[in-house]
C-alpha cells in the first residue's frame, strides 16, 4: 500500500509540473505576441552564419601567360615534290641501291647526289672517245699549220689557219657534249628525299626527260590550312609582331648581356599546335605536334576565296605522310590572363559572366551566446568585359578583369550576394579581416569574343 501511495504522489507531482510549465510558456508566448503586435518587441534577423547556403565548387585562379588561338583544318603536304628523269634516252642498265645493297624502291631514303639509276652508256662512251680523237687530230693539224707559217709566213693562208682553229673548237664542243651525255646516263637525286614512286625497271627503255622517279622532301612537312578573309588580317598582324620580336631577340643575343633572349623566345615564333585527326586503337588522340607558320598566301584561291596558310611541321621520324588531315590551333596572341573553364561561364545576350566567391568573417551565435567569428562565403556575379572562347577554356585578360577564384559547379541557380557553402577547400581567412576575393574594375563592357 505504501509503494502504491508513493507512486501516485510521484505521478501527481509530474502532472502538476507539466501543467505549470505549459501555463508559463503560454503566458510568455501570449505576452510576446502582444508586444510584437504593439511594435514593442524587435525581431532579430537571422545571423549570416545561420542563413541557408547553396553548395558550390570553387576553382582558384592564377594569372598566367595565355595563348589565344584560332583553329583551322587542313591537309599535310610534303615540303617539296620532285619529278626527275634522264636528259638522254636509252636502256636502263641498273637501279641505284639502298644502304642494304638492294635496288631502290618506293619508300627508300636517298641522299643528295646518290645514283638513282644508270643507262647503258657504251654508245655514249664511244661518242666521247670519238670526240677526244677529233680534238687530238684537230690540235695536231693546227700545230702543223702554225709551225709551217712560222717558218714561211706565206706558206699557209689566214683562211686555212682560221679553219683549223674552228675545227679544234668544234671538236672541243663535241667532247664537252659527249662528256655531259655520259654523265647524264647516271640519274642522281637532286636533294635528300624519299622515293614516293618508281616508274622504271632494269632493261626498260626511256626517252629524254621522261619522268622515272618521284621524290618527296619530308624531313619537314607542311600542313596547309584554308583561312577566310575575315581572319587572315589577324594572322598577318601576328606575323609582323613575331618578325619584330625575332629581330629584337637576335639583337639581344648578339649583345654581351642577352638576359631577355629566353623571355622573348616564344614571342619570336609564330607557333601553331597541330593534332592529326583520328585516334589509336585505345581511343587516345595522337600526340600534339608543335609547328610554326611558314607562309601566308598573298592572294586568295579564286575558287574558294580562302587564303592558304602553311604550317611547318618537324618530321624526323617520317611518320607524317602527305594527305593526312590535321587541325591547327594557330597562336594569334599571347597575353597575361586567366584560363576559366567554359563550364563556369554564363552567357546573356553576347555578354559573359562568372560567379566568384567573396569571404568575410561573421559572428557565430547560438541562442543568446556568442561563440566568436567564422568565415562566411558569398557569391558575386562578375562580368567579363573582354574574353575569348578557346574551346575547353575561356581566356580573360588581367588588364580588364581581376579574379582569384571562380565557381565551377552550382552557379546556374545563384543570385548576386547569395550565401554559399564551398564543397572544396579555400585558403583560411584571417580572423578579424574581411577579405574580398573578387575585384571588378569599372571597365566598359564590350560584347562578343574579341580581346
Amino acid at each position: 500500500m505504501k509503494a502504491l501511495t508513493e507512486k501516485l504522489v510521484h505521478y501527481g507531482v509530474l502532472v502538476v509540473l507539466t501543467i505549470v510549465s505549459g501555463w508559463v510558456m503560454w503566458k510568455l508566448s501570449a505576452r510576446g505576441q502582444e508586444q510584437a503586435a504593439a511594435g514593442k518587441l524587435p525581431i532579430r534577423p537571422l545571423a549570416a552564419s545561420a542563413t541557408p547556403k547553396a553548395l558550390v565548387t570553387v576553382l582558384p585562379l592564377t594569372p598566367r601567360m595565355c595563348e589565344v588561338t584560332e583553329t583551322f583544318a587542313g591537309a599535310v603536304r610534303p615540303w617539296e615534290r620532285f619529278s626527275v628523269g634522264f636528259e638522254v634516252g636509252g636502256r636502263v642498265l641498273t637501279l641505284g641501291t639502298d644502304a642494304g645493297g638492294a635496288p631502290l624502291d618506293e619508300g627508300d631514303r636517298v641522299e643528295a647526289g646518290q645514283a638513282l639509276a644508270v643507262l647503258d652508256d657504251r654508245v655514249l662512251r664511244a661518242q666521247r672517245a670519238e670526240a677526244m680523237a677529233r680534238i687530238e687530230l684537230a690540235t695536231t693539224e693546227l700545230e702543223r699549220l702554225q709551225d709551217a707559217r712560222r717558218r714561211n709566213p706565206g706558206a699557209v693562208s689566214e683562211t686555212v689557219l682560221q679553219t683549223a682553229v674552228t675545227d679544234r673548237t668544234l671538236a672541243e664542243a663535241q667532247l664537252e657534249m659527249a662528256t655531259k651525255n655520259l654523265e647524264d646516263a647516271t640519274l642522281r637525286s637532286p636533294v635528300a628525299a624519299t622515293i614516293s614512286r618508281r616508274l622504271i625497271n632494269p632493261g626498260e627503255s626511256v626517252s629524254p626527260n621522261q619522268i622515272v622517279f618521284e621524290l618527296l622532301q619530308n624531313e619537314e612537312m607542311l600542313l596547309v590550312v584554308s583561312v577566310p578573309e575575315s581572319r587572315v588580317r589577324e594572322l598577318q598582324q601576328r606575323q609582323l609582331a613575331v618578325e619584330r620580336n625575332r629581330r629584337a631577340a637576335a639583337l639581344t643575343a648578339a649583345s654581351a648581356t642577352g638576359r631577355a633572349a629566353d623571355a622573348r623566345n616564344e614571342d619570336a615564333v609564330f607557333r601553331a599546335h597541330v593534332r592529326l585527326e583520328g585516334r589509336d586503337q585505345f581511343g587516345r588522340p595522337w600526340p600534339q605536334i608543335d609547328g610554326e607558320v611558314y607562309r601566308i598566301a598573298e592572294a586568295s584561291d579564286p575558287q574558294t576565296t580562302l587564303f592558304a596558310v602553311e604550317v611547318r611541321l618537324p618530321n624526323e621520324d617520317r611518320l607524317l605522310r602527305p594527305g593526312m588531315v590535321g587541325t591547327a590551333r594557330i597562336v594569334v596572341d599571347r597575353i597575361q590572363g586567366y584560363e576559366i573553364p567554359s563550364s563556369a561561364i554564363l552567357y546573356r545576350q553576347n555578354r559573359a559572366f562568372v560567379f566568384a566567391v567573396e569571404s568575410q568573417n561573421a559572428p557565430l551565435e547560438m541562442l543568446y551566446w556568442s561563440l566568436g567569428t567564422t568565415p562566411v562565403h558569398f557569391a558575386r556575379r562578375v562580368e567579363l568585359p573582354h574574353w575569348s572562347d578557346q574551346g575547353s577554356v575561356v581566356v580573360a585578360p588581367t588588364e580588364s578583369t581581376s579574379l582569384s577564384n571562380v565557381i565551377t559547379r552550382g552557379q546556374f541557380r545563384l543570385s548576386d550576394g547569395q550565401a554559399v557553402r564551398i564543397a572544396n577547400e579555400l585558403p583560411p581567412l584571417e580572423e578579424g579581416v574581411a577579405e574580398s576575393s573578387v575585384e571588378v574594375r569599372s571597365t566598359q563592357a564590350a560584347g562578343g569574343r574579341t580581346l
